[in-house]
């Protein structure tokens, strides 16, 4: 019994470090090797936010450790977006949810996951230069591809007859 206890509390540490990759796309090399990358890849990482602090750290280092295989050992994982969102998972195993369908709606789990999208860059490339400007940027920019020289060129060609 006494060997028993540190077996449970090593599944129970395990569970814990559970992080699921929800999109991957892994680096591509190009044809010839002076081309190098034709893709640098990236992806996106969600892991529970619920429970202990130190329960979700540990779930963010499994992430990291994810993204860093992901990208492989000549890129390295850069954070492009990170957010925390309500998200519903259903058990998958058909015996779990008839059970629960009895009941209700028990079979969707609702926790609040953190989202974490990534891009595989070069080791020791600078970071992507992001301007903050405090002033109210226009909702919509678009440019003009061509000028336009006279009112005749915007009128709409007769359909056939």
């Amino acid at each position: 019994m006494k060997r028993a206890a540190p077996l449970v509390l090593a599944v129970l540490m395990l569970s814990a470090c559970v992080a699921v990759t929800v999109e991957r796309r892994r680096p591509r090399k190009g044809p010839v090797k002076e081309v190098g990358y034709v893709d640098y890849g990236g992806g996106q990482i969600r892991f529970s936010a619920e429970g202990w602090s130190w329960n979700v750290a540990s779930r963010r280092k499994t992430a990291l450790k994810l993204m860093s295989l992901n990208c492989g050992p000549d890129l390295t994982p850069a954070i492009t977006d990170e957010y925390s969102r309500m998200d519903a998972d259903a058990a998958y195993n058909g015996e779990d949810i008839d059970a629960s369908m009895k009941t209700g709606d028990d079979h969707y789990l609702i926790e609040r996951y953190e989202h974490i999208a990534y891009e595989c860059r070069p080791k020791g490339a600078p970071a992507p230069a992001v301007s903050v400007s405090t002033a109210a940027a226009p909702s919509v920019i678009v440019p003009a591809a061509v000028p336009v020289t006279s009112s005749s060129t915007l009128a709409a060609p007769e359909p056939p007859k």
